[in-house]
């Protein structure tokens, strides 16, 4: 939700969550009144808006367990115009923990499949200047209430469950549909053992030893020198 006062100050809504971020901080700094709230669903509320904010390797991380989609279809039943912001850099991670046909295809899925709008900031201070801006853009507009939408088609569900399984290694969408087949849901695949992967027509042992030694690797978190946020530039 997003209020005016008599002198125009914006108001937004934040999850209680995201209190550890810089985020709410910095939206501050813009004369922005901050109302924490527990929210259900979304970490900023602007008027008919829900912003999920996630961080780039959270959100990897959410495509490969299938969660994403469960969170933004809920955000997508509460609210009429979800958003969803990708903070970080997600050009090192192209490649080396995900495919990027397999990236671009979720992205896309989420776009057709739940009226999703993705938008990517490169840290916390552009994503406090992408929700002000938001909140700009609505703070004349009077607020609406939450409509709910539409549920995506079985055709847009088959789309993102063959996606999510060809991004394992060795698989591309033939093969994918043949384990979905096999072994019933995106979680089943996930869970499968070497030899029940064997099993499936076009993968053989050494393909599924892959995809299991893939799955079970630990992750390790990329370096980075940490950038000390300027809130006021004084330059």
């Amino acid at each position: 939700m997003i209020a005016v006062s008599r002198t125009r100050k914006i108001r937004i809504i934040v999850d209680e969550r995201e209190r550890p971020s810089h985020v709410p901080d910095i939206l501050r700094t813009f004369n922005v009144m901050v109302e924490y709230r527990v929210l259900e669903v979304g970490d900023y509320i602007v008027s008919q808006y829900a912003v999920e904010r996630k961080e780039v390797r959270d959100f990897v991380r959410s495509l490969y367990s299938g969660r994403i989609f469960d969170q933004i279809q809920r955000l997508s039943e509460a609210y009429e115009r979800p958003i969803l912001i990708v903070e970080g850099d997600i050009l090192p991670l192209l490649g080396r923990k995900i495919k990027p046909q397999a990236f671009w295809g979720a992205i896309t899925a989420l776009a057709f499949g739940y009226g999703l709008h993705t938008f990517f900031t490169p840290d916390e201070f552009q994503t406090a200047n992408f929700i002000y801006a938001l909140a700009k853009r609505r703070v004349d507009a009077k607020p609406l209430r939450p409509l709910v939408r539409k549920k995506p088609r079985i055709s847009d569900l088959k789309k993102m469950q063959i996606l999510q399984v060809s991004s394992l290694p060795g698989v591309g969408p033939k093969i994918s549909e043949r384990l979905l087949r096999r072994f019933g849901t995106v979680r089943r695949v996930f869970t499968a053992s070497i030899a029940e992967l064997s099993t499936v027509k076009g993968l053989g042992r050494a393909k599924a030893e892959k995809i299991v030694k893939f799955l079970d690797a630990p992750y390790q978190p990329l370096k980075k020198i940490p950038q000390q946020l300027l809130l006021n530039d004084s330059s």
